[in-house]
């Protein structure tokens, strides 16, 4: 590596017979508004002082020699060698002088006076960026400006440059191009030009974990590309196919689900990109393998995005509409291999389609009745598992899915129809805008041509206004505000209607009226509304009877042909209700929130339930660490302590990157006791926990103590 001053100008683009290139695994152009003005500022700041300006360094490595022109690789530096690069451009077009457009033009471009260098489009330019950015650079640099698409980073930072030079320029008849390219001249870097023998991609993680932080995205491309020789080829065939289908600001939250699909616990974006590197580097396979696995995904979560009427049926596409419009993504995390079962012959387009049909209803039942979605990434991700490592279960593919949600006792077990149908009656449906809206145009699109509900709104027939008329109050009694507050956002007093905001506040029967001419054809929705001669309590309560009925069976769970009985074999399930059933048990995972965390012991829960809850909360364990605080009443020591000689046992377990200690020695039966307490010091939920275990005689029931973890 040689790391010495240099200057943009001279050193990279007056340069002769050189090409800069940026590579496949770099990042898209995207420098901002914001940042070009700055560097403009800065340039003529520069020049008006005579100053030189760092513009920070400049990372490239010899690639090779075409038709004597040297090709260097751009590591670090490409944003800003772009943007003067298009800035140079946007200062030629500027131009009027034919000594200042030469002398701007030998920056941009390789010529060849004496003809020993066959010059091509490609080879002319002295910049080659990103492979994505290169076509809009070829356009620019050839004045096919009409071709140009808009927006692209690259003309609109082209067009900037182009509006900042003629400012300039307009201020003030004594200043010139040439006043800018000089100012371009000062800018300096620190250049650094790498030996064969470097690693490119660590000096490229080491650059990049400073400045400007690089996406999850930008570190998996750069990491999979870097590391193969065949970069161009992967970038083509698979990495650009990806993000294509994926789309560009989505693919980091791909990633993650790809990561969640590979690992056992749920990855945290600041670790993702180092859990990646693990799993390429422990599995036997090679870059292609991985992006042709990634690129098979990319195809499922554009799937799941977009629809693919070619490949799925129309009943499969509305569904994957439905859970687009209720922004129920978790669930790709058990769509994923459940679509991949489709592809292998596994289930059919029926299964796949009963299969979503539940997803859908079931999400509808959770919004609809308030349970929290916070446990839902943790449920998606081990449910398929859960479900079908029993093989002959997926001969009962859909009996299976049914049946585990109608055995389960914590909160993600499937709501009875009695308390669905009663949330839908009497809680604020208005608030969950999207559901509300999905359920009535659900009602009112049964068995004919479908509503379009993109310009509808869902519209209140009881007014939201909080001062509501005198002709509102008598019609609704006189505990109109009690009626009012009760039910003003429930199902019995909503509708959808494109006139909101002409409706209003006006009367009943103006109301009816305008309702009655809706060019809109909602009709089902209004049927009981439009015959009524008021409204009030009990018109509304009528109403909300008529339309959860229809709900109810429109998105109805079918009930499975056969129960399967849910269990792992050999392993029970326990709640924390009796604390005795872990004596003498193996225990070989637990759930908690949905999440599913495999273990070989019960002091090895406990550790991991502390880590969780900690993770969730500091607070709660330090308070007690510090005050010393026992668990329960009469203790002999305290559950966590900052002295590790407070601690049963006088040396404990330290919680890892703290400096709390917790108490060892637990049989497992207390370890309950001790995860139930804690649970409720966080006020978690104890049907939100449990655990799988086997009896045996030989199982280890206390917990030993060690330095750490």
């Amino acid at each position: 590596m040689h790391i010495e001053p240099g200057r943009i100008i001279d050193d990279f683009f007056e340069k002769k017979r050189c090409q800069y290139a940026i590579p496949v695994y770099q990042r898209n152009y995207e420098w901002p508004e914001e940042q070009c003005t700055k560097l403009f500022e800065d340039i003529m700041l520069a020049f008006q002082r005579d100053k030189k300006h760092f513009c920070g360094s400049v990372v490239y490595s010899l690639l090779n020699e075409i038709n004597n022109i040297y090709q260097y690789v751009i590591i670090d530096g490409q944003q800003r060698l772009t943007t003067i690069y298009i800035l140079l451009k946007a200062l030629l077009d500027c131009a009027v002088k034919d000594s200042d457009k030469e002398l701007i033009s030998e920056s941009l471009y390789n010529t060849d006076k004496y003809g020993e260098l066959k010059i091509t489009e490609l080879t002319k330019l002295k910049l080659k960026p990103i492979k994505s950015d290169n076509k809009q650079m070829l356009y620019l640099m050839n004045g096919r400006y009409d071709e140009m698409d808009p927006t692209s980073g690259v003309w609109k930072n082209y067009e900037l440059f182009v509006r900042l030079i003629k400012n300039y320029l307009n201020s003030d008849d004594d200043r010139s191009v040439k006043d800018v390219y000089k100012g371009i001249e000062k800018l300096t870097c620190a250049k650094i030009q790498l030996d064969s023998d470097d690693n490119a991609q660590e000096i490229f993680e080491r650059i990049n974990s400073t400045g400007l932080p690089l996406s999850l995205a930008d570190k998996i491309r750069n990491y999979v590309l870097m590391t193969d020789g065949n970069q161009e080829e992967l970038y083509e065939n698979y990495w650009l196919k990806t993000e294509l289908l994926v789309g560009r600001d989505n693919m980091s939250d791909f990633f993650l689900d790809y990561l969640n699909l590979k690992m056992d616990s749920i990855p945290k974006e600041s670790d993702a990109y180092e859990q990646f590197k693990k799993i390429l580097e422990n599995n036997p396979c090679n870059s292609e393998t991985m992006l042709k696995e990634i690129l098979h995904y990319g195809t499922l979560y554009h799937t799941f995005s977009c629809g693919d009427e070619k490949h799925y049926s129309k009943r499969v596409n509305e569904l994957l509409y439905g859970l687009r419009y209720l922004k129920q993504t978790t669930c790709h995390l058990f769509m994923y291999p459940v679509f991949i079962d489709f592809e292998n012959g596994i289930i059919t387009t029926e299964v796949l389609e009963k299969v979503l049909v539940f997803l859908q209803n079931y999400s509808i039942r959770r919004i609809v009745c308030d349970i929290s979605s916070n446990s839902l990434r943790g449920l998606y991700k081990s449910l398929y598992n859960r479900l079908y490592s029993v093989a002959s279960n997926k001969e009962n593919y859909y009996d299976t899915l049914v049946s585990f949600f109608m055995q389960i006792t914590s909160k993600d077990a499937l709501p009875d129809e009695k308390f669905f149908v009663e949330c839908l009656k009497y809680k604020n449906l208005y608030r969950k805008n999207a559901c509300c809206k999905f359920l009535l145009a659900g009602i009112e699109n049964q068995g004919k041509e479908k509503l379009e509900i993109g310009n509808l709104s869902i519209e209140h027939i009881m007014p939201q206004n909080k001062n509501i008329s005198k002709a509102w109050q008598d019609m609704l009694g006189d505990d109109w505000e009690y009626v009012k507050d009760k039910y003003l956002h429930t199902l019995g007093n909503l509708s959808l209607t494109g006139y909101n905001s002409e409706l209003g506040d006006k009367p009943f029967e103006e109301k009816k009226k305008l309702i009655s001419e809706e060019k809109t054809k909602v009709v089902i929705l209004f049927e009981d509304v439009l015959n009524k001669p008021e409204w009030n309590q009990k018109t509304i309560e009528e109403r909300a009877d008529r339309l959860a009925s229809i709900i109810s069976e429109l998105y109805s769970i079918e009930k499975p042909d056969h129960l399967i009985e849910y269990k792992e074999p050999g392993y029970t399930e326990y709640n924390l209700d009796i604390p005795e059933n872990a004596t003498s048990t193996y225990i070989n995972y637990y759930v908690l929130q949905g999440e599913r965390v495999k273990v070989t012991n019960y002091a090895e829960m406990l550790r991991s339930v502390i880590r969780k809850l900690y993770e969730y909360d500091k607070s709660v364990i330090e308070q007690m660490a510090q005050n010393n605080e026992m668990l329960f009443p009469g203790s002999e020591y305290p559950m966590f302590s900052c002295d590790k000689t407070a601690v049963k046992g006088g040396k404990g377990i330290r919680i890892r990157g703290t400096d709390i200690y917790q108490s060892t020695g637990f049989s497992a039966s207390y370890i309950i006791y001790i995860i139930k307490a804690l649970l409720n010091r966080y006020e978690v939920d104890e049907n939100d926990f449990v655990y799988s275990a086997k009896t045996s005689n030989n199982a280890i029931e206390f917990d030993e103590a060690d330095d750490g973890e």
